[in-house]
């Protein structure tokens, strides 16, 4: 099936390009944010006195509140809109990284990783809502492939600058600066994105949409079936974020300073993978490809790229180890790259946001699951096993979306009620 030749540009005007450029540093700003603890981790628990297990602690209240108000996010942003909600969840995460610059003990860490875990997830909804209003169909996979790679460039610059500034003044300043970062941006996005810029007329189609009648419209096949895709297929990503090094380490001997040599390389190729699939559904659309069908297309190929990169584990040399991993890491990036586009192609705008945020809670409950069996095989040295489990997951993520999702059924322009 193929679609009008109108509105198949690809390429962003000036304003667009402005918006994708502050959704980019907005996603490298939710991932520092949230990767300095780690870094941080061994210097705050001998200064502070504190254990693995409270360390763990911490970490499980970040997570816990990060699940449950991914949800509670879509549900504000949809209200709200992408402009207003945004600007606050960034506000919001920043003052919480500020106050862990003034941390004392176990009860202050608890609290303040709870509070950053409720503000983040409103970054990921709010890009993907931001998308669904400014961006047309065909540019909407190259829109998200943009701001998806914030990732990766959070996860790659993140170690060394963190370390620099705890080093040179201390570790509370890192969190410091993460906040006035976090805080300078507000006002630029607010200014990028006001009337100005509108780059549509203003749509307002919650202003009669209350909030009972928000979930009762996500009861269908078509939102289970997006919300099973961010289930399985999220932990694929969450799996080289934060086992990567571990893996590494203690299944392929790697030494601290061969992780340091190499192992930014799989995260570099998540981002190519970002750009070239976000990019090559926003062409397929542009050929007249229908968008749904374009992204789940690149999906599928993406979870294909991810099971042979897993193949090839096995291999004991650094070389054949590293490639097989920046493959399935090229194979993480091209998934995300779309996966993010889905919401704004498959369900009407007043839903984006709602929808992308329940499946946003699914896919951290599920990263939960696969974590603690990644910890159940690793700590038997197990690897092959966590790979075999990998491999199925993106598969098993995007069976719902062929099976129950249509473009007929799902696209806003066909169908206002969904």
């Amino acid at each position: 099936m193929k679609v009008s030749q109108a509105n198949t540009r690809v390429a962003f005007n000036g304003q667009q390009t402005l918006v994708a450029v502050l959704l980019l540093l907005m996603v490298v700003l939710n991932y520092l944010d949230r990767q300095i603890l780690s870094v941080l981790a061994p210097v705050m628990r001998k200064e502070l006195g504190l254990s693995q297990s409270d360390y763990a602690f911490a970490v499980n209240a970040f997570l816990l509140s990060y699940a449950f108000m991914y949800t509670g996010s879509g549900l504000v942003l949809d209200r709200v809109g992408s402009r207003k909600g945004l600007a606050v969840f960034v506000a919001l995460w920043s003052v919480a990284c500020c106050l862990h610059a003034t941390i004392r003990g176990l009860t202050e860490l608890v609290v303040f990783r709870f509070f950053l875990g409720l503000a983040e997830p409103g970054g990921w909804t709010g890009a993907v809502k931001t998308v669904s209003e400014r961006f047309t169909s065909a540019q909407r996979g190259l829109a998200t492939g943009i701001f998806t790679t914030g990732a990766g460039i959070g996860a790659v610059i993140a170690p060394p600058l963190i370390v620099f500034f705890s080093l040179k003044y201390g570790w509370r300043f890192a969190f410091l600066a993460a906040s006035v970062a976090g805080l300078l941006w507000v006002p630029c996005w607010l200014y990028a994105t006001g009337n100005r810029y509108q780059l549509s007329p203003p749509q307002n189609p919650n202003a009669s949409l209350s909030f009972t009648e928000r979930l009762s419209n996500l009861g269908n096949k078509r939102v289970l079936a997006y919300v099973l895709t961010r289930f399985f297929g999220d932990s694929s990503g969450y799996f080289f974020l934060f086992w990567l090094p571990e893996y590494l380490v203690t299944s392929k001997s790697f030494t601290f300073t061969m992780l340091g040599a190499f192992g930014w390389i799989p995260f570099f190729w998540n981002d190519i993978g970002a750009l070239f699939g976000g990019y090559a559904s926003s062409w397929l659309v542009q050929r007249g490809r229908q968008p749904l069908l374009s992204r789940k297309l690149m999906m599928t190929s993406a979870a294909v790229l991810v099971a042979l990169g897993t193949v090839f584990q096995t291999a004991s040399s650094t070389l054949w180890t590293i490639l097989s991993l920046s493959l399935s890491n090229f194979g993480v990036g091209i998934w995300a790259g779309n996966l993010h586009a889905v919401p704004a192609d498959a369900f009407a705008p007043r839903m984006v946001a709602t929808v992308h945020g329940l499946a946003g809670s699914a896919g951290a409950v599920g990263g939960i699951f696969f974590n603690t069996l990644v910890g159940h095989f690793s700590t038997r040295g197990n690897y092959p096993v966590v790979f075999l489990i990998l491999a199925l997951l993106q598969p098993l993520g995007i069976s719902g979306l062929w099976l129950w999702t249509t473009e007929r059924s799902c696209s806003p322009e066909i169908s206002k009620n969904a």
